[in-house]
């Protein structure tokens, strides 16, 4: 989907720091930029992201995130997009995840695994999804929640190891800088050569994501997630 942010500009975002500046809205843009880059790797249509406003229960336990088939869309909690940038992070995999599932149970991508999509064709029939509000221990047991789970995990830290890579390229292009500016050169020609730097990182960087395989498995599709979230 079309988005004000950049892959690149959201693993810059998703830093505490900045993340702690941003409206609502446009940490709803930060995840819809991560949605559009996972959803390209996977080779599927990202989802579109949007909010949601549903506060905590009487436990305190909050729903997080949600996944609609029917539209193939995500809905992000308001309330939960208030906290940490992580925990936002690992929400919109787990709801692109269901998406992925959806399509592979349609036969729309290829998924490898012929026994698990096997299970999670059965777990979608109707009647056999289970409530988390029902019974929670096995809502998290069962075939498309579980690796949900386990997907927006382990792509969570892939992220997060992307955005670390970032961050200490952009110390190093810092120090470049420092180092371009020589008295008596104009100050727009040290610019000129700190910005040719940067886009040869940034490309470096986008060519090696790209490549990189992804060792996580797929989410399920239609329901909601998160903290304590009971949905699909």
């Amino acid at each position: 989907m079309d988005n004000p942010y950049s892959y690149q500009d959201s693993l810059h975002l998703l830093n505490n720091s900045e993340w702690n500046k941003l409206s609502l809205e446009n940490r709803a843009a930060v995840m819809q930029s991560v949605e559009n880059e996972t959803a390209r790797r996977e080779g599927r249509p990202p989802c579109n992201v949007s909010l949601f406003s549903e506060p905590p229960n009487a436990k305190g336990m909050i729903n997080a995130g949600k996944y609609h088939p029917d539209n193939g869309s995500i809905g992000v909690n308001a309330y939960h997009l208030q906290g940490n940038p992580a925990g936002c992070l690992n929400t919109v995999l787990h709801e692109g995840r269901h998406d992925y599932q959806e399509k592979a149970v349609k036969g729309e991508i290829y998924h490898h695994d012929k026994a698990e999509l096997k299970a999670w064709r059965e777990n979608m029939k109707p009647g056999h999804y289970i409530d988390g509000k029902k019974n929670p221990r096995a809502y998290y047991r069962q075939p498309i929640e579980a690796d949900a789970h386990k997907y927006a995990e382990i792509t969570t830290g892939q992220i997060l190891a992307e955005q670390k890579i970032q961050n200490n390229t952009n110390k190093g292009i810092s120090s470049f800088a420092a180092k371009s500016v020589v008295p008596g050169d104009p100050a727009a020609s040290a610019n000129k050569g700190i910005q040719s730097f940067r886009d040869r990182v940034n490309r470096a960087e986008i060519g090696s994501a790209s490549n990189a395989p992804n060792t996580a498995k797929s989410e399920s599709s239609g329901r909601s997630s998160g903290s304590g979230g009971q949905n699909r």
